[in-house]
């Protein structure tokens, strides 16, 4: 995503977004269905270091 409009910018964010896949077909890719987790906001590509970012929100939806 280029939150700007500057093409040059080193700045990234990656949207983590989380779906419900036990919804019908028809269903689980509408809008109202998806949720943005969080905004990851980094100055390089996260590659293999993501999961840091991800392990709280994966730790909450085991606890949920």
């Amino acid at each position: 995503m280029n939150l700007f409009g500057n093409m040059s910018t080193n700045h990234r964010s990656w949207p983590i977004l989380l779906v419900i896949y036990n919804l019908p077909p028809r269903l689980c890719m509408k809008r109202k269905y998806m949720m943005l987790s969080m905004m990851i906001s980094s100055a390089n590509q996260s590659g293999n270091d993501i999961n840091v970012y991800l392990s709280p929100l994966i730790e909450d939806l085991k606890l949920m």
